[in-house]
């Protein structure tokens, strides 16, 4: 039986506060990011990137433990996040992983300052494929 593993990460985003931004970001495990090339600065805001930082190649998580009550609760991430950031700046999150060659996933979602939300899986490229041929196979075993 194989395992299914995932890599995250987003693009680079500016916050409203980058102190609070940090703690939120270390408070549920991501990894925070700093651009290395002038193009996503050149404006002069300072924007950052996540991903997960758990190590488990889990991708995206959708839990966070809690210490006092040893339970994990639930996370919705792109509302937490869209908190954070500065008005007018959409965080895009990207996740690609695999169960070894068994089968591919991909899933992309952006979120806004006001929490609105779009989203798209690879998946979708079946639907969209009908429109060329009616004989279309899935890309899996």
């Amino acid at each position: 039986m194989a395992n299914y593993y995932a890599t995250a990460r987003s693009n680079y985003f500016a916050v409203k506060d980058e102190t609070a931004f940090r703690e939120w970001a270390e408070s549920i495990g991501l990894m925070v990011f700093e651009p290395t090339h002038t193009t996503v600065t050149a404006d002069g805001i300072d924007r950052f990137a996540i991903a997960p930082g758990d190590g488990d190649e889990c991708g995206w998580f959708c839990t966070r433990y809690d210490e006092e009550s040893d339970e994990h609760e639930d996370v919705d991430l792109t509302k937490e996040l869209s908190a954070h950031l500065r008005d007018g700046e959409v965080a895009i999150l990207m996740e690609v992983g695999s169960e070894k060659l068994r089968y591919l996933r991909g899933y992309a979602t952006a979120v806004n300052s006001d929490g609105k939300t779009v989203s798209m899986s690879l998946e979708g490229i079946y639907a969209r494929a009908r429109k060329l041929g009616t004989h279309i196979t899935r890309a899996e075993y």
